[in-house]
């Protein structure tokens, strides 16, 4: 293939306007429609045709009450999309209670895995407003030192300092905040990950714990 003509899945998740998690979540489930081939890397590559059958599934699933499994469900019966050589050979009801129980397996794990890429994005941004406020925190120590040195103290209203100090200790509390709500999603995000290998009431000591 000549990989001059492919495009990654970030450079999908673009032309698409979805997050390329939720590309890769797509080719995983429909991979005999789409048909993606690999780089060097492992990672998948995408032709201009399994682009537009990207395209077709995403307006697929924009259609009311349309879900991944009914989507895959249309294609194999359309013809689209083959059920993979091994179920041939069962009889009917089998190859579909098979395909069935896999198709549960994979949207368990793949509906597990979102969870965690979601919160680990939620901490992401909450670390990037932390991130925000302590620039305005400093921000605003910097242009009150600014002031002071610019006027003599005696010259400062009290007004304007107290506003000042108002401010500063706004962006104080708003850092606080930020700083519970990011070390509570890293504890959620960790128990979480761990949770499948945890025994039911240890999970629930565990959760209960970070409260």
């Amino acid at each position: 293939m000549n990989q001059a003509v492919c495009i990654s899945t970030r450079e999908a998740a673009e032309r698409l306007q979805v997050h390329a998690r939720t590309v890769r979540k797509w080719i995983d489930t429909f991979e005999e429609y789409i048909c993606p081939d690999w780089n060097e890397r492992g990672h998948y590559i995408l032709t201009e045709d399994s682009f537009e059958k990207l395209v077709e599934i995403k307006n697929r699933l924009q259609e009311p009450h349309k879900s991944m499994k009914q989507v895959r469900e249309d294609l194999l019966r359309e013809g689209k999309m083959a059920i993979e050589p091994s179920f041939h050979h069962m009889d009917e009801s089998a190859a579909a209670a098979a395909l069935s129980d896999t198709e549960k397996t994979l949207t368990h794990v793949m509906e597990a895995m979102e969870n965690v890429g979601d919160m680990i994005e939620e901490l992401f941004d909450r670390m990037e407003r932390l991130e925000d406020h302590m620039y305005g925190l400093f921000e605003s120590i910097e242009d009150m030192e600014h002031k002071l040195v610019a006027v003599s103290y005696e010259s400062v209203s009290s007004n304007d300092v107290q506003q000042m100090f108002d401010e500063i200790r706004k962006k104080q509390d708003q850092l606080r905040i930020e700083l519970r709500n990011v070390n509570f999603t890293q504890r959620l995000t960790s128990a979480t990950s761990e949770q499948g290998l945890l025994p039911r009431r240890q999970k629930k000591a565990r959760f209960l714990g970070m409260f």
